[in-house]
């Protein structure tokens, strides 16, 4: 950075800060629910700015994009395309003004220094891996029900990720009987290493999960790597079926999936290359570049305004927790939380200790009542199922 003529200022003073933001031509909050976003935007005095917010949450599932956001800056940029289905964008009430950009941008680093993993035909057993979160925020809940259903012989997943965040997953294993299929390796330092041992990366993802350029799936997929995934839309968004991976809906289908990668290794390498080919070009550090790039010189052109937050985050902790939760409210308007513990249950991401979860937000303010409040009716939850 420095060499392009970069400055760049990590934790700077407050004071420092503030003039770094006023003397900025251009003003880009990363942005997704986090307490310490929220406790900056909403209890500073105002900022004047031309404004960019990039979005890495994806919006349709917990946790929400309060419906009015994308309106406020003068470009909001998802990072993927599927955020822009967001039935609020499609509004009447919310059009936006002549002067407001909503587009997405992957918030992809580039995979040029990947080198492929691609394996020639070969007849000994392959490897099936997964990288990546490990907890059922992220991982498919009823995952055990599509391993058990492969035929294919000596079949197992290498899982790759923090063990203790989804202690379940063995125990889950086991009462499936296919403790065998189940390999947890831990959390590793070197992925690239574990990608190169792998021949398919299986991601079989929850339906509401909130990821969306899903950086560890791109890294498969420029290894040469051939991913199986659900037909989720972030993933579906990324895998062609049949062209750079195969998408599969059920238990059954991705036993099928298993069996044909097994059966036609021609057919597995082609889908390889091909993985690796797609992912350097569409989610190139180039690309990514060229299009903030582009909506950059969009935003010059146009002048500073004063922005401020409360009015869509609220004033107190527990109303920017709340902010974010979507169709999600409901559950947390229950007054002794019972009621509607079945549905919240469905949601295992609301059971977090982060990733923007009312424990998350309770651990920076723990002085907030309704905060207190929720958290414990969400682990009274958890006990009720553990009784």
């Amino acid at each position: 950075m420095l060499e392009a003529g970069i400055r760049l200022a990590v934790s700077p003073k407050p004071d420092q800060f503030e003039n770094l933001l006023r003397e900025a031509d251009i003003v880009q909050i990363d942005w997704w629910p986090h307490p310490l976003h929220a406790k900056w935007l909403c209890t500073r005095s105002g900022l004047r700015a031309r404004l960019i917010i990039w979005c890495h949450t994806l919006g349709l599932h917990y946790p929400g994009i309060p419906a009015t956001l994308p309106f406020l800056p003068h470009a909001f940029l998802f990072t993927t395309p599927v955020s822009l289905k967001l039935a609020n964008l499609k509004n009447p009430r919310c059009t936006p003004g002549s002067e407001n950009i909503i587009d997405f941008v992957h918030s992809s680093g580039g995979f040029d220094d990947l080198p492929s993993t691609l394996k020639s035909a070969r007849p000994n057993r392959l490897v099936y891996g997964y990288l990546g979160t490990l907890n059922f925020a992220k991982l498919h809940p009823n995952i055990t029900s599509y391993l058990k259903a492969v035929s294919v012989p000596d079949f197992s997943v290498d899982f790759y990720g923090d063990t203790s965040s989804n202690m379940q997953l063995k125990a889950l294993a086991e009462a499936a009987g296919i403790t065998k299929r189940v390999n947890m390796r831990g959390y590793t330092d070197h992925p690239y290493e574990a990608l190169a041992g792998m021949d398919i990366f299986v991601y079989l993802l929850n339906p509401c999960h909130y990821g969306t350029t899903e950086n560890a799936l791109l890294e498969a997929m420029a290894s040469s790597v051939v991913p199986v995934v659900l037909n989720n839309p972030v993933e579906s968004s990324i895998v062609c079926d049949g062209k750079t991976g195969l998408v599969v809906d059920s238990p059954t289908s991705f036993s099928k999936a298993i069996s044909f990668l097994a059966d036609n290794p021609t057919e597995r390498l082609r889908l390889g290359a091909a993985a690796r080919l797609e992912t350097l070009s569409r989610f190139s550090l180039k690309s990514t570049a060229e299009k903030l790039r582009a909506h950059y010189c969009r935003v010059m052109d146009m002048d500073r305004r004063d922005f401020e937050f409360t009015h869509i985050f609220g004033s107190s902790p527990s109303e920017w927790f709340a902010s974010c939760l979507g169709k999600y409210r409901p559950f947390f308007d229950d007054a002794d939380g019972v009621s509607l513990r079945a549905q919240r249950l469905q949601n295992p991401l609301l059971y977090e200790k982060s990733k923007s979860s009312a424990a998350h937000f309770l651990r920076y303010f723990p002085d907030d009542a309704r905060l207190k409040a929720w958290t414990t009716m969400l682990e009274n939850d958890l006990a009720s199922i553990s009784a």
